[in-house]
């Protein structure tokens, strides 16, 4: 498996963005669905089983560089690294707490068991008015002040936007390593029978627990590129917002569960259809997506990277 396709689309749009960084808010709102398919993709399409939970990992990340801009100041850029070392760092964290034990659950219940995290997180941080509580961080003063006004804004542009692609160019590799691995394997036969892999010898929720974690920590880092970075706020509302899920697991489906390559290219078509029904149907963005993704799941299950692989055996080496 070769994935030059996915790695050079990344590297061009980062390349984009520093040549046009006037586009480069364009660039991340698309980038933003492609790495979220691909932290999705790493869970989900390699086990089959459906978390409802990713929120609350985006959020984390969001929160993790949020605080640490918001309230140490004073560390001046080194906020940037600690800030998003902290946000991978929580969003694992929880999904190592949930993981441990939702992940002894299967199928449907293991869905249900994650449908909670986010609602319990965010209340949590507004009940407790921890982290600003209801009222969120609003970052733009402390990233002046820490970073200074020229570097802030263009962190906030160029810079978020290839953070954004970095994670996305982070979870192929990632998804490659897996794939080719002892691990990847085992994976596949959970995915396939679960049962049959206990038999085999193989422990499922020690692989489960693995992938759940990266696709978590992935996630985190999305959060804290895409919200404290790009948009320097955080709030509860918007960080926790329940439709990233949908966007997330919707982009996976559309391009190929357990693909390298259906990420991307779901995401560029999720982006695509969004973008022409705001202007042509506006309000109508999430029905017509929504219609579209059940269209292409019920007449082409495996994705449309899984359906040209499986019609034209020459692309199977350039779409891994």
């Amino acid at each position: 498996m070769r994935p030059y396709i996915p790695l050079g689309t990344y590297l061009l749009l980062m390349a984009l963005a520093f040549v046009f960084p006037q586009y480069s808010k364009l660039i991340a709102s698309i980038a933003f669905f492609m790495a979220l398919g691909q932290a999705v993709n790493i869970f989900v399409g390699l086990t089959g089983y459906v978390d409802f939970g990713y929120v609350a990992f985006l959020a984390m990340g969001a929160y993790g560089l949020g605080v640490t801009v918001y309230y140490m100041t004073w560390l001046g850029i080194l906020a940037l690294p600690l800030g998003l070392l902290l946000g991978v760092s929580l969003a694992a964290s929880l999904a190592s707490l949930v993981g441990a034990i939702a992940l002894r659950l299967r199928g449907a219940y293991f869905a249900i068991a994650t449908i909670g995290v986010n609602e319990g997180v965010k209340h949590l941080i507004v009940g407790a008015n921890i982290w600003g509580g209801g009222a969120g961080l609003i970052l733009s003063s402390s990233m002046f002040q820490a970073f200074g006004r020229d570097t802030a804004l263009f962190l906030a542009n160029v810079g978020s936007t290839v953070l954004i692609l970095a994670t996305g160019l982070i979870a192929v590799v990632a998804m490659y390593l897996i794939q080719a691995s002892k691990a990847g394997f085992a994976l596949a036969a959970i995915r396939q029978d679960e049962d049959a892999a206990k038999v085999m010898g193989i422990n499922p929720t020690k692989y489960k627990l693995m992938a759940f974690m990266t696709s978590a920590s992935l996630s985190g880092l999305l959060g804290a590129a895409y919200f404290s970075l790009g948009n320097m706020q955080v709030f509860p509302e918007n960080v926790f917002f329940v439709e990233y899920i949908l966007d997330g697991l919707a982009v996976m489906f559309l391009g190929g569960a357990g693909t390298v390559t259906g990420p991307i290219i779901g995401g560029l078509i999720y982006f695509g259809v969004r973008y022409l029904v705001g202007i042509y149907l506006p309000g109508l963005q999430a029905l017509v997506t929504a219609l579209i993704v059940f269209l292409v799941v019920v007449l082409m299950p495996k994705g449309v990277v899984g359906t040209l692989r499986e019609f034209i055996p020459s692309l199977r080496s350039l779409l891994p």
